[in-house]
């Protein structure tokens, strides 16, 4: 038991009166000898910040990634060894808020509690000596100078409440009589969950943007430009009279008189604006940034700056998740390249412990955007680690809903039961993080879950259609609810690309038994299917949506495929090369129509500069993706301006790597041991450069065409087999690793 004798430990409220301030604890220890092994492990509820002898220890922030606290808790660990001296040592750890505490948004109920943490410390010494100091009732807490905290409001922090020295050795409580006194912790309830160890990588400050403008639009009001928008926070370098407070409000957009509106980051929905406060205390240059809080912005409106800040006196700090890049796309059309980086941007601004939806409204881990955003996820970042974390975050929110999983993952904002359409995220992301990662501990973990799920799907549906799903939100339009593809068409194509996955993973686990009733389930909703929706007449399910998805996942009737896609190029020539779909068809039609010998339509979909399209957005100031395509300026009244930074838009971004550059993985040959390269040359495209750092190794599809020649290299990592299909050719062929090189005419 790595915690033994630690205890969760407070500050009680009779301790000056917290009033969401990030209190501070201590303890002195005394080391004999010098250290050679100390490991420091810490859970700090909602999150920390802790040092060892005035030094930070570690460089991520807002730790620990939030969970269903009352269920399982993260806790880090660290080698401080260079951190101790022998003699007198002092750990100092301040608490925010997080989500632990964060009762100010949604409702009070969304709150575990009060600020706690457990701590460890286990040191050797070279005499051999053991020591272990723990979080216990023998510690001091007291206030700091973060005034209030909240992870969506924002942070006041008041220099002049300094304790300088508070986390060294010989520190005098007493010696700042201005300030609030220490007294003893108290012991708290622990949260209920288990401890854990922390798997994923930690959020951290991942690079720092420099303004592109700052104006004043009205006297006394600064408004800096960052030129992107992400999520983060704002460094500020300022020089002031003791007590001026610097006042920081966040938006993803202007109004028409140079302002801010806050209105996109959902306002509406939370009561309350990303705001940030810095109390100078005087005497000097002063450097600050909060702890406890995130934004999701590109401008920041300043009050109450002396004279005029500079472009070096802001800056932006992005930060997220620290997952490492697993992936890169760039073609000689540089308006893709423009959109691949929106959608990368995107996701970036939206991974924080979990797959969240926006950085400024909900920030929540919404199923139905997290399997619509996982495939893209896993091309571009390292996401076996954060993607599995998110797949337990989802198991034990089931298990706290009574066994089938909520809307959102994890945390008490989840909605009850998700519509199926949701809810299928219990078993796409487990299959598809199989076919990726190729560990089939992930099946065996959540096989009773995604069982539960597909179970429940067939027991809702009524004769395999499966009618109940919030279905392809934000079609173009001004409301999230679609009316040209119904839900049921969205929902049962889910049921059965869900049968279909759960045929496939029963066979990895070795139950073919299971696997075979699955895989008729599959071939039962597929009938049920083109019965109740197909037009032999017209070749189409209905709706540009339905006719892709039929397609991607196999719905299409047997000889019928081509007619199916002639049918969905047809609609979007009709509509004068324009999308008709929301969030659901938006991640496949790009993929659908290239496969079937529409690229070049394909291309002029991506290049649309009209509404709706991503022309548009960009034409807009779009620096990621929307929530919604837009209305001529309008905004759904029922709801308010939608946000401007939302992965869900983001599925599109498959089609760079899977369809064009061709690399896909093969469930013969999980997590890439045996994989499909397959690319789909464009006329208007000249190249192709694509790299994918699979759990094989580096893997690159990289073409060029010239007239009718095609020059195709590709990398094939040592271990794997590639199965290359060249463009024209019926057969793949089975490649082995090395570089290789393929000349064809097309």
């Amino acid at each position: 038991m790595v915690f033994k004798s630690a205890m969760w430990i407070w500050m009680p409220d009779s301790t000056c009166g917290r009033e969401r301030s990030a209190p501070l604890f201590r303890r002195e220890f005394a080391l004999e000898g010098e250290a050679t092994s100390a490991i420091l492990r810490i859970c700090g509820l909602g999150c920390y910040e802790a040092f060892i002898n005035g030094q930070r220890v570690g460089d991520s922030v807002l730790d620990p990634a939030q969970t269903d606290y009352d269920i399982r808790c993260l806790y880090a660990r660290y080698d401080v060894s260079s951190m101790l001296a022998p003699g007198a040592n002092c750990i100092g750890v301040m608490l925010g808020d997080g989500w632990f505490s964060q009762e100010l948004v949604w409702s009070r109920s969304m709150s575990y509690g009060e600020p706690r943490m457990i701590a460890s410390l286990e040191i050797k010494t070279a005499e051999g000596a053991t020591t272990q100091i723990v979080s216990d009732s023998s510690w001091q807490c007291s206030r700091g100078p973060v005034a209030s905290n909240n992870i969506y409001a924002g942070e006041t922090y008041d220099a002049r409440l300094e304790r300088k020295g508070w986390n060294m050795p010989g520190y005098d409580p007493g010696s700042q009589p201005r300030h609030f006194k220490w007294e003893q912790c108290g012991v708290a309830e622990p949260p209920g969950g288990r401890l854990e160890e922390q798997q994923i990588p930690p959020m951290k400050v991942i690079e720092l943007l420099r303004p592109l403008s700052i104006s004043e639009p009205q006297p006394g009001c600064h408004v800096v430009d960052m030129g992107q928008n992400f999520s983060g926070w704002a460094r500020i370098k300022v020089n002031a009279l003791p007590g001026s407070a610097i006042r920081m409000r966040f938006a993803e957009r202007l109004d028409g008189n140079g302002m801010i509106d806050t209105a996109s980051t959902g306002l509406f929905a939370t009561n309350v604006e990303q705001c940030d406060t810095y109390i100078c205390k005087g005497g000097g240059l002063e450097t600050w940034e909060p702890r406890f809080t995130y934004h999701g912005y590109r401008y920041v409106e300043i009050a109450g700056w002396p004279g005029k800040p500079s472009l070096e006196d802001v800056i932006g700090v992005v930060v997220h998740s620290a997952l490492k890049p697993a992936g890169s796309f760039s073609c000689s059309d540089e308006k893709l390249n423009q959109l691949h980086g929106m959608a990368l941007w995107t996701h970036r601004s939206n991974i924080h412990g979990i797959p969240e939806d926006c950085p400024a409204r909900e920030r929540c881990g919404w199923l139905g955007d997290a399997h619509i955003v996982c495939r893209y996820s896993f091309y571009n970042f390292d996401g076996e680690a954060f993607w599995g974390k998110f797949l337990d975050d989802i198991e034990t929110s089931r298990l706290r809903n009574g066994g089938l999983p909520p809307f959102i993952a994890p945390g008490k904002r989840n909605w009850g039961n998700a519509s199926p359409d949701w809810m299928a995220a219990m078993i796409l992301i487990p299959w598809r993080h199989y076919l990726h990662y190729g560990k089939l501990a992930t099946l065996e973990k959540h096989w009773d879950g995604m069982r539960a799920v597909i179970r429940h799907f067939k027991e809702i549906s009524d004769n395999w259609l499966l009618p109940h799903g919030l279905g392809d939100l934000f079609e173009p339009g001004l409301t999230p609810a679609p009316s040209l593809t119904p839900p049921v068409k969205t929902s049962t194509i889910i049921f059965g690309d869900c049968a279909s996955a759960m045929s496939s993973a029963a066979q990895a686990l070795g139950q073919g038994d299971e696997a075979k009733v699955f895989a008729e389930w599959a071939s039962c909703i597929r009938s049920a299917f083109q019965k109740a929706f197909y037009d032999p007449v017209k070749c189409s399910f209905g709706s540009q949506t339905a006719d892709a998805m039929a397609l991607h996942c196999g719905f299409a009737p047997e000889g019928k495929e081509q007619a199916v896609a002639d049918s969905l190029a047809a609609d979007v020539r009709m509509r004068d090369i324009h999308l008709s779909t929301g969030i659901i068809g938006l991640q496949f039609i790009f993929e659908s129509l290239t496969s079937y010998g529409h690229g070049e339509l394909a291309l002029a979909l991506m290049r649309q500069e009209s509404h709706p399209g991503f022309g548009c957005w960009i034409a807009n100031g779009a620096t990621t993706l929307w929530e919604y395509w837009g209305g001529s300026g309008k905004v759904d009244a029922a709801h308010g301006p939608r946000s401007l930074n939302h992965p869900m838009m983001g599925g599109f971004d498959t089609w760079f790597y899977n369809t064009l550059a061709g690399i896909k993985p093969d469930a013969q040959g999980p997590g890439f041991k045996r994989f499909i390269l397959a690319p789909h040359p464009i006329a208007g495209i000249s190249w192709v450069d694509c790299v994918h750092h699979s759990p094989m190794g580096r893997i690159a599809s990289k073409w060029e065409l010239k007239g009718a020649e095609f020059k195709w290299r590709i990398e094939v990592p040592p271990g794997a087999i590639a199965m290359a299909l060249q463009p024209g050719c019926v057969a793949p062929v089975a490649v082995q690793p090395g570089c290789h090189d393929f000349t064809s005419a097309i």
